[in-house]
C-alpha cells in the first residue's frame, strides 16, 4: 500500500470503533460535529506527500522494497534525521493551518524509544517484533495515538500500591500467544481517529508493580476499547467570523481497556519492570523535541495576530505596547533558537545508535515554552483590549438590523474597517479568551511532560560535574 490519500485514510475510521462523545455513542467519527475537526486536521499528514515543498521532506523510499513510505516511519540512525525531523514537522504544522496532525509523530517516537531500549538491552525478541511493527506502519501508512499517561489514582503512590488496581493499566492474564489487558489511559490525542494505539507504561516500576511493565499495540476497534472523548470545541461555529481556513485541532479522550487481547507479537514488553523508568526516559527524549517543534508555528502565528491587534487598535506605536511586542518576540524568537540548537548537536540515545536532538537543550526549549506561555497570552489579551470579550458576534453582523450599527461603530484605526476588525477579533478570541484557549494554556503546562519532569531532565542532563570541577579548579580547592 505504501502511501494512502486523505480520503483512503477517512475510510478506514469506519470500522465499528467504539466511541462517544457528550454522552452518546458515535456511529462515524468523520462526521461528527466534535470530532471531524480532528479527523480534517489528521488528514493532513496524508496530503504531505503532494504539497509543494514538503515531498522530500514527508517521504523517503523504503529500504526494503524502494516503494514510497512517510518518512515519519523512518530509523534515526544518522545524526542528520534530527533536523529533518524538525523540519517535517514545523512543515506538517504549516501545511495543516497551524495544527500538527498528530497521527504519526507520537506514535514514531514511542516506536522510536521501543527501538532504542531493545537495542541497549540487547533482547532480540523485543527488537525483532518492534522492528517488524515499524515496518508493518510504514507499509500500510498507520496513523497513530500514543498512549502514555495512566489515570493515576494516587499519585504519591506506586501502581501496586493503589486503592484500586484499575488505576494503572495492567496485565491480567496471559496465555502462550497473548495477553490480556485492562485499566485506561488518559489524555489521549486523535485516538479517536488512529488506526492503532501504542501503549507504554509511563513511570519506574518495582517488582510488586510488574504486572503493570507493559507495553503493545492494538487497532483502535479492538473488542474491550471504548474511548470517551471531551469536545475542546466545534467544527463550525457560526458565532464567529469565518476565515480562509477552518479551525484545527485534537480531541483527547480517555481510553478504557477492558479485558483486550493483545497477541504476543504485538508486545514490546511484559513484565520487565526493571526497564519501565528507561522506556519512558527515552520517549520523553524523542518525544519532548517532537512538542516543542510543533509549537513553533502556533506561538508564530500568535506573535503575528497580537500585533495586528495593536494596529487595529492603534496603539502599536506606544511604548507600552512595544514592550508588549519585545516580550512576544523574545519568547517565540528564545524557543525557535533553543530547538534549532538541540537539532543542530544530536546525540546517540544510550549508545542504542539511534539519535535524538540535543536532551538538556530539548527540555529548557520545552521548559521554556511551557513556563511562559501564560506571560506570552497575557500580553496578546492586554494588546486586544475588551473587545477581545465583549465583540458582537458572526450572527449579528449578518443580521441586516444590526449590521450598519456595527459598520458604524466598529471600525478601527487607519484602514481596518468595521468587518477586518471584528474578524481579527473573533479570531483572537478563539486563540486567547476561548474555552478552546483556556484547553491551549493547560496543555502548554501538561502536554508531553509537566514543569517537574523538566525540571528533572535539565538536572539528569546537565554537565553539574563540569561545572563543579571548573570551579574547584579556579578556587584551588584541589591544591
Amino acid at each position: 500500500m505504501a502511501l494512502r490519500t486523505a480520503e483512503e485514510y477517512k475510510a478506514g475510521l469506519r470500522d465499528d470503533r467504539k466511541v462517544y462523545i457528550l454522552g452518546k455513542k458515535v456511529p462515524d467519527v468523520t462526521v461528527d460535529p466534535y470530532i471531524k475537526v480532528g479527523v480534517e486536521t489528521a488528514a493532513f499528514d496524508f496530503l504531505l506527500a503532494d504539497h509543494p515543498g514538503m515531498h522530500d521532506l514527508a517521504v523517503m523510499e523504503d529500504p526494503g522494497t524502494g516503494e514510497p513510505i512517510s518518512r515519519y516511519f523512518e530509523l534515526p540512525d544518522y545524526p542528520e534525521v534530527v533536523a529533518k525531523r524538525h523540519e517535517l514537522v514545523k512543515g506538517a504544522c504549516n501545511v495543516a493551518d497551524g495544527a500538527l496532525p498528530f497521527v504519526k509523530d507520537v506514535g514514531t517516537d514511542i516506536i522510536n524509544a521501543l527501538t532504542a531500549v531493545a537495542r541497549v538491552a540487547g533482547d532480540k525478541k523485543y527488537l525483532d517484533r518492534i522492528t517488524e511493527y515499524r515496518r508493518y506502519c510504514a507499509v500500510n501508512d498507520v496513523a497513530l495515538a500514543g498512549a502514555v499517561t495512566d489515570v493515576k489514582g494516587d499519585r504519591s503512590k506506586k501502581p501496586s500500591e493503589q486503592s484500586s488496581p484499575d488505576y494503572y493499566l495492567r496485565v491480567v492474564d496471559e496465555t502462550e500467544d497473548e495477553i490480556v489487558v485492562s485499566g485506561a489511559k488518559a489524555h489521549i490525542t486523535a485516538s479517536a481517529y488512529a488506526d492503532e494505539i501504542l501503549v507504554i507504561p509511563p513511570r519506574n516500576m518495582s517488582e510488586e508493580d510488574a504486572d503493570y511493565a507493559v507495553a503493545f499495540a492494538v487497532p483502535v476497534n479492538t473488542p474491550g476499547i471504548t474511548q470517551i472523548c471531551r469536545p475542546s470545541f466545534r467544527y463550525e461555529d457560526t458565532a464567529h467570523f469565518p476565515t480562509p481556513s477552518p479551525r484545527r485541532g485534537h480531541v483527547e479522550a480517555l481510553v478504557i481497556f477492558d479485558n483486550v487481547r493483545v497477541p504476543k507479537e504485538r508486545v514490546f514488553m511484559l513484565r520487565e519492570w526493571p526497564a519501565a523508568q528507561g522506556l519512558a526516559y527515552a520517549f520523553s527524549a524523542f518525544h519532548r523535541y517532537t512538542a516543542v517543534t510543533y509549537k513553533i508555528p502556533i506561538i508564530e502565528y500568535m506573535t503575528g495576530l497580537g500585533m495586528l491587534a495593536a494596529e487595529a487598535n492603534g496603539v502599536h506605536k506606544a511604548s507600552n505596547i512595544r514592550e508588549r511586542f519585545v516580550n512576544m518576540i523574545r519568547y517565540t524568537e528564545t524557543t525557535k533558537a533553543l530547538a534549532k540548537a538541540a537539532a543542530l548537536d544530536p546525540q546517540d540515545f544510550a549508545g542504542s545508535g539511534l539519535f535524538v536532538a540535543n536532551p538538556l537543550t530539548s527540555n529548557m526549549a520545552k521548559l521554556h515554552f511551557a513556563s511562559q506561555f501564560h506571560d506570552f497570552v497575557r500580553d496578546i489579551q492586554d494588546i486586544a483590549g475588551g473587545l477581545l470579550v465583549t465583540q458582537p458576534t458572526y450572527k449579528d453582523w449578518q443580521n441586516e438590523d444590526t449590521r450598519p450599527y456595527l459598520e458604524q461603530y466598529m471600525g478601527g484605526a487607519g484602514e481596518y474597517n468595521a468587518e477586518q476588525r471584528l474578524k481579527l477579533m473573533s479570531t483572537l478570541h478563539h486563540v486567547v479568551a476561548s474555552d478552546f484557549a483556556g484547553w491551549h494554556e493547560v496543555c502548554s503546562i501538561h502536554a508531553e511532560g509537566s514543569f517537574a519532569t523538566q525540571k528533572m531532565m535539565l538536572l539528569a542532563e546537565a554537565p553539574s560535574k563540569y561545572y563543579k570541577d571548573k570551579a574547584r579548579a579556579m578556587v584551588g580547592l584541589d591544591g
